[in-house]
């Protein structure tokens, strides 16, 4: 039976109304609080009562401006100009006995054009609550500087022509209704869902190392700030952060006030004004670089950043860009846990974002940036075709060229790299890219420069190695100047020129009093210089210090180190402790990105593998007796059982697959919800943890999971080979070792085998995993 609908008596209606109104007009004085005036509700002046009277206390003067406030929460205009009108008697008077100066009138819809042209004639101000809630704060000269940096010049990079005037969009793709979808212009897109789309609050973008991610950010504040300055309160404010500014522990009010002070020049910067305009949905908020908040984050601290942001998203009205890249989250499950925290058993946060991942640039891409980007360069010859093609010839550039980031340095270094007959790879890109740079300050800018350009570069690569030992974060003058003192052991009496001379002209941008560099990518760069360097001439000095940072080891990979002093630093670990570092593991590391069978059948026994990406390389004959391969990744990696059974292994990383088949009278998802419950747990235990796992259907009848596994030693290797394990989940078949793996491959149907394949090759999230 249908529940009947409770009818409210007049009295009761009036009484409701008279609720909602003083709730208004609770509301509207709170305003008028936070814009800092002494408030008094429900006084009488001259005779009628008003709802709010506010008075702004002007400084260095007993004589403040009093304003009367009325307060209209209806759904529709009602008698407008009679109370206009009415208001605008009460104001006279009140002038001629001195007791106001100016009136307002605050609705809930807004007031028509006639009304208001003569209103501001009597000195009425006629705004709805969402147009005076956007008075709290003048965004405008902020948003005019959004539309000049990307349009016409942005002050920090002067070298550089505007974004705006070589832009191109960016591919992305999303999950929806279990589907994939191929989102061809990424900024167009979110444009049109923020604006159009209220189901959807929350957007995160992922995105590998220079897939644009920043720059997407820019265009999408960009294009809200020009529709917001043609027709105000039409689009939302957009709040661009630069979440790499903050490389320590976040604390979202210490963000929004330097924010306010240092970007928007705010006289007042409140962070109770901003809180409340965003409740008020007055915003956008995009949040760029939330990977690189740190160099070093452990799951607590990404926890608490998040929360912090929650403090601004978790409410109604809120609408949010958060950029991230992609390995930030070390499996997948951390990713589904941090971006949609509903999704666990106990959620300490409420925000939800909808997940969308930038792809790499497809040829059509790449062209419109060539046909953009290379007219700009300063003493180009050729046109755009011309390198389109050079990029072509020339192997490994052309997948290099898929990344906008490294496509802008390509076309800015591939004339000069093209004349001197170099190999054209990212360490020569690099090299060329930060050398003409240099170069072009002193020639082209004609600047006279204290440091030359090998010293220069030397307390880069120095602060650079320092900022991924973690020893900085960011750096400040007086440590410059302490880099500066060492190195280049200037005069005393001129340390602080010469300090003045690097921070000013070494890739490093200031923020507020601090030092960073201007792009990660550089520091990723000169650190892979620096430990390349140590490698050839044999000289160990920070190698082994740390387990090398994926991004930085292709880097030294692309320098061709020297193999044969790789295997002489492995084969120097024999016999040793742990005390030795990662000298074997990060030799190991690079030894395989050079070759992914330079291990097969060689002999490694009691040496110390420590920490070893193995991932996807052929292990089988390799001796591993008594060999040091803890906290390594064998992800995919190919070996038999006897490989592995006598290495010391605590904390490795491997892969399993598990092959289902389902029942036919059985719920999709039901049956999902099974396996998952059943594999979690399986492998909840010390000595072998589930970090994360992909599963996919294969088509209805079958499904393949793909598990991340960490085994706390022998044991628990042990335990993932023992026969009775399928027993205890509702798989059919399951694959370690490599000769079990053709045997799973074998049991499915021929036409899915290509598609088993392909999920079996898939990566996780992040390639380097750490329990």
């Amino acid at each position: 039976m249908a529940k009947k609908k409770t009818v409210l008596s007049k009295s009761q209606k009036g009484k409701e109304a008279v609720k909602k109104g003083k709730k208004f007009e609770d509301k509207v004085a709170d305003l008028y609080r936070l814009l800092g005036a002494e408030v008094i509700q429900n006084i009488m002046v001259c005779q009628k009562k008003v709802d709010v009277f506010a008075t702004f206390r002007i400084p260095g003067s007993s004589i403040g401006h009093r304003i009367i406030v009325e307060c209209k929460d209806e759904i529709k205009a009602k008698k407008q100009n009679q109370r206009l009108m009415q208001l605008n008697g009460l104001l006279n008077t009140a002038r001629k006995a001195h007791e106001a100066d100016s009136a307002a009138i605050i609705t809930r819809v807004p007031w028509g054009d006639i009304a208001k042209g003569y209103a501001k004639k009597e000195g009425i101000e006629l705004l709805t609550y969402q147009e005076k809630v956007s008075q709290l704060i003048d965004f405008s000269p902020y948003l005019q500087d959004l539309v000049k940096k990307f349009d016409i010049k942005d002050p920090a990079k002067q070298k550089d022509p505007p974004l705006g005037s070589y832009f191109v969009d960016m591919p992305a793709v999303q999950k929806l209704n279990g589907d994939i979808q191929t989102i061809p212009k990424l900024s167009e897109y979110l444009k049109d869902q923020i604006i159009n789309n209220n189901e959807i609050k929350h957007w995160a973008i992922l995105g590998e190392y220079g897939t644009g991610k920043t720059s997407l950010a820019q265009k999408i504040a960009r294009d809200f700030a020009h529709a917001y300055i043609e027709n105000p309160g039409f689009v939302r404010v957009p709040i661009l952060f630069s979440l790499r500014e903050f490389t320590k522990a976040l604390k979202i009010d210490s963000l929004v006030t330097s924010f306010l002070d240092a970007e928007c020049s705010v006289i007042n910067p409140r962070y109770k004004l901003f809180q409340a305009m965003n409740e008020a949905g007055v915003f956008l908020l995009i949040f760029d670089g939330f990977d690189e908040m740190a160099l070093r984050v452990e799951a607590d601290t990404l926890e608490m950043n998040l929360l912090e942001i929650d403090k601004l998203t978790a409410i109604q009205n809120s609408k949010t860009i958060i950029t991230s890249r992609i390995e930030y989250f070390i499996t997948g499950e951390e990713e589904q846990k941090c971006l949609s925290p509903k999704d666990s058993l106990l959620p300490t946060r409420d925000t939800e974002y909808k997940t969308i991942r930038i792809t790499a640039w497809e040829d059509q891409q790449i062209n419109d940036f060539l046909q953009k980007r290379v007219p700009l360069i300063k003493g180009v010859k050729q046109n755009w075709e011309f390198y389109r093609d050079e990029m072509k010839k020339i192997d490994g550039l052309s997948d290099l060229s898929h990344r906008p980031v490294l496509l802008d340095m390509i076309v800015k270094t591939l004339p000069a790299l093209i004349a001197s007959g170099k190999p054209i790879n990212r360490p020569n890109l690099y090299e060329t890219y930060l050398d003409g740079e240099l170069k072009r300050q002193k020639i082209v800018k004609r600047r006279e420069l204290l440091l030359s350009q090998p010293v220069r570069l030397n307390v880069l690569e120095n602060i650079a190695i320092d900022f991924y030992d973690g020893v900085f974060d960011s750096i400040k003058f007086k440590d410059s100047r302490s880099y500066v003192r060492k190195i280049v052991k200037p005069p005393p009496a001129e340390i602080e020129a010469y300090t003045r001379d690097f921070v000013t002209c070494s890739f490093l941008m200031r923020k507020g009093d601090e030092y960073q560099f201007s792009h990660r990518s550089i520091m990723e760069y000169l650190v892979a210089k620096t430990l390349n360097t140590e490698i050839n001439s044999d000289k160990l000095v920070r190698f082994a210090k740390r387990r090398l940072d994926p991004v930085v080891a292709s880097f030294i990979a692309e320098f061709n180190p020297k193999k044969e002093l790789l295997w002489k630093w492995i084969y120097s670990t024999k016999g040793k402790n742990l005390d030795i570092g990662f000298l074997g593991g990060n030799s190991a590391t690079l030894l395989c990105l050079l070759d992914k069978s330079e291990l097969v059948g060689k002999d490694l026994s009691r040496t110390a593998i420590l920490g070893a990406n193995l991932e996807d390389i052929n292990l089988i004959g390799t001796n591993f007796t008594d060999t040091i391969l803890h906290r390594s990744n064998l992800i995919n990696a190919r070996f038999l059982k006897n490989e592995l059974s006598k290495a010391n292994i605590h904390g490795i990383t491997v892969s399993l697959i598990l092959l289902f088949k389902l029942k036919e009278k059985q719920n999709g998802r039901k049956t999902i919800n099974i396996i998952e419950k059943s594999i979690e747990m399986l492998f909840m235990q010390p000595i072998l943890r589930l970090g994360g796992y992909i599963f996919e259907h294969l088509d209805p009848e079958y499904c393949i999971a793909k598990l991340m596994m960490n085994a706390r030693g022998q044991e628990g290797l042990e335990l993932l080979t023992k026969e009775n394990i399928l027993s205890k989940t509702t798989a059919i078949k399951m694959a370690f070792y490599s000769n079990e793996y053709e045997e799973l491959i074998q049991s499915i149907p021929e036409a899915l085998r290509d598609f088993a394949n392909e999920v079996i090759s898939r990566k996780f999230s992040r390639r380097w995993v750490m329990f």
